[in-house]
């Protein structure tokens, strides 16, 4: 058996870690139609597992062996499974969707849905490739783009965001 080694104990709390822009702000572009159409997406999601899960139920609930006493357990174990399934579709389903886009002097900041920030290159240096365009209709009131932009590590990040999110302004002096 080894000897124990002293452990040492930090007394001042851990600085914060992630991607800090250290560049001033020039812009912030809230990506209100990609959350929009994430918001619609999750509720007719809702609403289409609650319509099928409540004529499951009254199926079960009607049949003949509904009184009997292992049938209960299992409706709730249903309802359960049913219950966390729409709580992971929907966290599923607003994650692709920023909250906003912010361009600064040293990158471009993406601000996430649950408060991550992730920092890439400049615009003017940016990666980013539209993989589906949507048009404006039910979902969103204004076009939505599904975006693939790759980081200053190389790994590849896909957003649900506005059109237009990631375009150089047009003003030069940015």
């Amino acid at each position: 058996m080894s000897t124990p080694r002293p452990v040492r104990i930090p007394r001042t709390p851990a600085a914060p870690r992630g991607p800090s822009g250290t560049g001033a702000r020039v812009d912030h572009r809230p990506n209100e139609a990609g959350t929009q159409r994430a918001f619609r997406f999750a509720i007719l999601y809702l609403l289409a597992l609650v319509v099928l899960d409540v004529i499951l139920v009254v199926l079960d609930l009607s049949s003949q062996e509904a009184g009997r006493p292992g049938v209960e357990s299992g409706l709730q174990l249903f309802i359960g499974i049913a219950v966390v399934l729409a709580v992971g579709s929907v966290v599923f389903a607003l994650s692709p969707a920023p909250r906003s886009v912010e361009l600064r002097t040293d990158g471009v900041m993406v601000v996430g849905r649950w408060g991550q920030r992730t920092l890439f290159p400049p615009i003017a240096q940016l990666d980013a490739k539209v993989l589906r365009h949507y048009p404006g209709g039910i979902l969103s009131a204004h076009a939505v783009d599904l975006v693939q932009v790759v980081d200053r590590a190389g790994r590849r990040r896909t957003y649900q965001v506005e059109s237009g999110l990631f375009d150089a302004p047009t003003d030069p002096a940015v």
